[in-house]
């Protein structure tokens, strides 16, 4: 009995000095899947071919997997969505695993699906995976009429990288109207202070930026800052059902935008600043 618990002590201990790529911990993805907001991009073509940009907006799906497939239903359902712009929070605890299950579940998004990065994917091997599945969380691209720029604005999680001041950079050179993508919302007395709230601050009163998209906090909301529109989209699990934002944005001077809630139907109006 003892030689049999002695060779169990052994295995387990020179086992336990293998890789195990399977540890929930690691950056390896079961998935293969690079580079996918790069190759979304890639497919968009001339999106503003009919005169306006229509965008299907979720966030904070975690791991709802059920609501994001009736999510992924409505929107196929939807037609001439330009792309797809997801908010953040994927997952719950960034263990591969959950970026496995994600990136199979979006798998059923028939449009170009463009992704930014939630505090939540952000924990531990969180950055890696991201960027290994998804590409670098900071970046931007262009349409005819605008700049869209997707910002990592997980300071807390990855202070690396979390750069304000390569956000106020991407929007102060732009010839461009700025549209961003952030998880977190950029005037988050709880998580942005000092010299990074006062960036932040400057990148929401810039007159290139018209609008700011956010997740995070799980409940809708549209509002203005400085007559920037600021379109908060809640958790895919809502309440009153799945909940995801349908967006139109007719460019133009001033240009006008508009969202519809799709759990209750809701729509708002604005003019761009």
């Amino acid at each position: 009995m003892m030689k049999f618990l002695t060779y169990i002590s052994l295995f387990i201990l020179t086992s336990s000095c293998a890789p195990f790529v399977d540890s929930p911990f690691s950056d390896a993805l079961l998935r293969p899947e690079r580079n996918l907001n790069q190759l979304s991009i890639s497919k968009l073509g001339n999106i503003e071919a009919d005169g306006k940009i229509t965008l299907a907006v979720f966030s904070d799906s975690h791991q709802n997997y059920k609501q994001t497939d009736k999510v992924s239903f409505e929107i196929n359902r939807t037609p001439n969505v330009d792309f797809i712009a997801g908010l953040g929070d994927y997952t719950n605890s960034a263990y591969n695993l959950e970026y496995d299950q994600f990136i199979d579940s979006i798998g059923l998004m028939m449009y170009p699906r463009i992704l930014a990065i939630g505090n939540h994917d952000a924990i531990g091997a969180g950055p890696e995976l991201f960027k290994k599945a998804f590409g670098e969380a900071n970046f931007f691209f262009e349409s005819g009429s605008f700049r869209y720029i997707y910002f990592n604005s997980c300071n807390l999680e990855d202070p690396e990288g979390f750069n304000p001041q390569w956000l106020l950079d991407r929007v102060s050179e732009s010839s461009k109207p700025v549209i961003i993508f952030s998880h977190v919302q950029l005037r988050d007395p709880e998580r942005f202070f000092g010299s990074d709230a006062t960036i932040l601050g400057q990148v929401i009163t810039h007159p290139n930026t018209k609008v700011i998209f956010n997740g995070h906090n799980h409940v809708y909301n549209f509002s203005l800052d400085n007559n920037t529109i600021m379109m908060q989209c809640g958790r895919v699990d809502g309440e009153q059902g799945p909940h995801w934002l349908l967006v139109e944005i007719t460019p133009g001077s001033p240009g006008q935008f508009c969202v519809t809630r799709m759990d209750t139907m809701e729509n708002t109006c604005q003019n761009l600043k």
